[in-house]
């Protein structure tokens, strides 16, 4: 509180001046009282300049025009450079367009742009605004557009573009309240640029006229004399400071605290998993651990755990029990507004060289930065820790989480990765450094069987080398063998910690067996479909057909091109060639291209439920969105209730729901559309058993009710054995007739 209090507290002082002082100043700014650079007196508090005018009363009067013409350099700059970030980032055909002109504005030295503007228009308060607003309108059209570029991949946007919903309401209603933080926050920095800019162009005289009060102008004029008579000088110089440095301490202050800290308590004793930790070998402690939401709700309480080295730990719930929360706050990973209190310490044993931490979130989008090539990422990540970062390096990095590491693969972006790559890659950058800790948060999630079976063997050998792991998962059996001890949460707080044992006994997977249906005619029909990203083909010769009222399975390893298949199907990404038919009729390539009915029969529910919803909004208007472009009459309780949820998360803003929440949520989103058949990419990828069932069960009786069809894409082969009627499964593109899988339905 106190770091924001001073800086505060000056920044109103100097605006107080700039406002107040016109109407208190003693003398007129432009009449001469007195001789020149006479000293500080009675009559003169701050003496006179250069022509004998009253230091105090310019001073007073020299503030407004400074704020004025930054404000309206900086309102001109952000009002054409957030639309233009905002096409960049949604229109990839304007993006060239866009961003050639603004890397020409980066290298133009503002200073000379001044100049000339000065010479052609004449010195005055045009030129700096306008100087102003140039120099600062590039880096904001940067800064949106690749915020923009992130926005544009995550789930609730696409589900807009689905809808054929115009760009600009994308923009403005699914974009812009996402970037806002971040485009505020820089707000703060271009400010004091911007300040700079105006005040440095009035110093070299190319802005106002001289007689004009001005600080930026009166140390120009009275450098001269300021042996003589430094209050003309310095008096000018300080406020100019004082809003600068001001300004800047409050962005400052402001950025931070969106990075919570673990309060560091006294702690009177440490806690031991099944007794076994020796003080020398912790190298994690946890002591009364408790995370609070913005609004005081309670996420996660007095959480205790201590950690030796070459162990793991497990840590298990029901959605929304507090896992992800108690990995984040481990790893001072916690989102804004949140705030932790406890005790956390971590230690590297021997006290070594190396990380002490490495962290994998949960969700690949958000973590990878969606402007970078996946081998730019791995080499800055290297270089931070002063690794080798050559291409020789990044590939060992790939390799060693079961990447492909040509380079072609290493030149793509996060978004022309499947989920299952894109998670790999996060387990790869966390591993640079050695870290002596890895905290993983569900890290096989969204990977199909051989991929998961290459993340456990690398697992594995990190725990042979003395790495302790602590693993979110809800996948429990198949982490088993990696921890010694397993961490329960149940509503936030953990309510056992008990040794790992194995597990004996198949799985037992309860099945209804589907009553049997009379073959109807395809309802979609897939002939030669061909896609991939530039120049490289992901799938080649596709065909495959879907009846009402039948689930189809999509297996195949991830990169194999399942989710592409389904986002050609649903019009999220135009087919190189080939057909794509609804009851007969020819599809277009582009969702917007569709008609309203056509948009509307075939809907998406995607891989990852924390993109997949808008986190500014709550639940009701998330399922009211459809329901409003359809024309549908689905009230936004009923679908809850379909889904398995109550009328009281209708309130709620989607962030603060749990995955398994958010994952049906996005279920009856789709389902608001009444559509006559589903698309569903690795819906269950991360939901814990419980919630995981609970959708298999939802998407079974849908079939079985409403004859909705559905296209079934997963990893997870016991969830398409146990729900589809048919399996086909991909293999580098191409679909295949399956031998080993087979489903459990029957028709």
């Amino acid at each position: 509180m106190r770091t924001r209090l001073v800086p505060a507290v000056v920044a109103v002082l100097v605006l107080l001046v700039v406002v107040i002082g016109p109407f208190v100043a003693p003398w007129p700014p432009g009449e001469t009282v007195g001789r020149p650079f006479t000293g500080a007196s009675a009559e003169h508090l701050l003496g006179t300049d250069k022509l004998g005018r009253d230091v105090l009363s310019r001073l007073l009067h020299g503030g407004w025009r400074l704020l004025l013409i930054t404000a309206a350099a900086l309102t001109c700059a952000y009002a054409v450079a957030l639309p233009l970030g905002l096409l960049a980032g949604l229109r990839r055909r304007a993006d060239g367009w866009v961003m050639r002109p603004v890397d020409v504005l980066v290298v133009l030295p503002w200073f000379l742009l001044l100049a000339v503007l000065a010479t052609v228009a004449g010195r005055g308060a045009p030129a700096l605004l306008v100087a102003g607003a140039l120099a600062t309108l590039p880096w904001v059209v940067r800064l949106v557009r690749t915020a923009t570029v992130e926005e544009a991949s995550a789930g609730y946007v696409e589900a807009a573009v689905a809808r054929a919903e115009p760009w600009r309401r994308i923009a403005w209603r699914e974009v812009v309240p996402n970037i806002g933080p971040v485009v505020l926050a820089d707000a703060g920095m271009r400010l004091t640029a911007t300040l700079s800019v105006v005040t440095v162009g009035g110093y070299l005289g190319l802005g106002l006229p001289p007689d004009v009060p001005d600080w930026a102008l009166a140390v120009a004029t009275n450098q001269s004399g300021i042996t003589l008579q430094p209050w003309a000088v310095l008096a000018p110089a300080l406020m100019i400071v004082a809003l600068v440095v001001s300004v800047n301490l409050l962005v400052d202050t402001r950025d931070s605290r969106a990075v919570p800290a673990v309060a560091r308590l006294a702690r009177s004793g440490t806690g031991t998993l099944n007794g076994r930790m020796g003080e020398d070998d912790t190298v994690v402690e946890v002591n009364g651990l408790t995370v609070r939401g913005a609004e005081g709700r309670l996420l996660l309480e007095g959480a205790d755990l201590a950690l030796c080295a070459g162990h793991g730990l497990a840590v298990v719930g029901a959605s929304g029990a507090g896992k992800s929360t108690l990995a984040r706050a481990i790893a001072n990973s916690l989102g804004p507004g949140l705030v932790a209190t406890g005790d956390v310490q971590l230690r590297r044993p021997g006290g070594g060289p190396g990380r002490v931490l490495g962290w994998v979130p949960q969700d690949p989008a958000l973590a990878l930065n969606p402007s970078l090539r996946i081998s730019a990422q791995l080499r800055d990540v290297l270089r931070a820790h002063r690794r080798p970062a050559d291409a020789a390096a990044v590939r060992a990095a790939l390799s060693g989480v079961g990447l492909p590491a040509d380079r072609e693969f290493m030149r793509r972006y996060p978004h022309e990765l499947s989920g299952g790559q894109q998670q790999r890659v996060l387990v790869a950058l966390a591993l640079v450094g050695d870290p002596a800790v890895l905290v993983l948060d569900e890290p096989t999630t969204g990977l199909d069987p051989a991929a998961v079976t290459g993340v456990l063997d690398l697992l594995r050998n990190l725990r042979a080398r003395g790495i302790s792991l602590i693993i979110v998962t809800h996948a429990l059996p198949i982490v088993l063998d990696l921890v010694d001890d397993v961490a329960v949460l149940d509503a936030g707080r953990i309510i056992s910690v008990l040794p790992a044992a194995p597990r004996t006994g198949p799985a037992v997977v309860q099945e209804a067996r589907r009553s049997a249906r009379p073959s109807a005619a395809p309802l979609l029909t897939v002939h030669e479909l061909a896609a991939g990203y530039g120049q490289t083909q992901v799938i080649a010769d596709v065909d495959l057909s879907v009846c009402a009222g039948e689930c189809l399975g999509v297996v195949g390893r991830s990169g194999s091109g399942k989710s592409t298949i389904a986002r050609c199907l649903v019009g999220l990404h135009a087919p190189s060639r080939g057909t794509v038919t609804l009851d007969g009729t020819a599809l277009a390539r582009r969702a917007a291209s569709r008609s309203r009915a056509q948009r509307g029969a075939i809907q998406f529910v995607f891989q990852n439920p924390a993109r997949s919803l808008n986190p500014r909004r709550t639940v009701g208007e998330e399922l009211r969105a459809p329901v409003r472009i359809f024309g549908t009459a689905e009230e936004p309780a009923d679908l809850l209730h379909r889904v398995g949820l109550g009328v009281e998360l209708l309130d709620r803003r989607t962030d603060r729901l749990s995955g398994g929440q958010q994952q049906r949520v996005a279920v009856a989103r789709a389902l608001a559309a009444r559509p006559r058949l589903l698309i569903c990419d690795e819906v269950t990828a991360s939901l814990d058993p419980q919630s995981r069932q609970v959708v298999i069960d939802l998407l079974d009786r849908l079939c079985n009710e409403s004859g909705l069809a559905i296209l079934f894409v997963s990893h997870d082969v016991e969830a398409v054995a146990s729900l589809t009627d048919r399996i086909l499964t991909v293999t580098e593109g191409r679909l295949v007739t399956p031998r080993l899988i087979q489903p459990a339905r029957t028709r």
